[in-house]
């Protein structure tokens, strides 16, 4: 004679639901962990610099360049109008300015939007190029010298205008 408990069978543990649900939630972790270590194995990120260290050696050149252009009184009215770029160039001593400037446009976060314009100076103060067509809205303005002696920054912000002034480069600007 069978007992009550023997006339009813335990199903196998494979057709349990509690021990699938256990085992999902390791085997999750190691699915979301292998994801994670194929996204730090290919993607690149473009943000953080090969030559760290030379760029933070090269922080000095940048500060005197823009205390020179502070000393020569230095300052820009730069518009970008389409592909055309003017700048205004003011300063306060007789120094002949450069018959050419080089104009460096980095956007803050995706590296493929940098451009570097060359200017070519018209009349005495006024310089003029033609930028590359962009889908930027923002750039980090580098206005320096062929020889870099003397550099002056600014921000540049298509919602606010196309004007942006450029100053004499200081600390924190260099850092950016």
């Amino acid at each position: 004679m069978k007992t009550n408990s023997s006339s009813r069978q335990m199903a196998p543990w494979y057709r349990q639901r509690w021990p699938w649900l256990l085992i999902s939630i390791p085997l999750a972790s190691v699915c979301v962990g292998s994801y994670f270590a194929y996204i730090a194995a290919h993607g690149a990120d473009p943000m953080v610099q090969e030559q760290y260290y030379a760029a933070g050696q090269s922080i000095n050149t940048v500060i005197t360049a823009g205390r020179q252009a502070e000393q020569m009184g230095l300052a820009g009215q730069l518009t970008i109008q389409g592909g055309q770029v003017t700048l205004t160039l003011s300063q306060r001593g007789a120094e002949p300015l450069p018959p050419a400037l080089s104009l460096q446009l980095s956007h803050p976060t995706i590296v493929s939007l940098d451009q570097r314009v060359n200017l070519v100076a018209g009349t005495p103060g006024h310089y003029s190029g033609v930028l590359t067509p962009s889908s930027a809205t923002r750039w980090d303005v580098t206005l320096s010298a062929p020889d870099k002696r003397w550099s002056l920054s600014g921000e540049w912000n298509r919602d606010e205008g196309s004007q942006a002034t450029l100053t004499p480069t200081d600390v924190r600007e260099a850092q950016n």
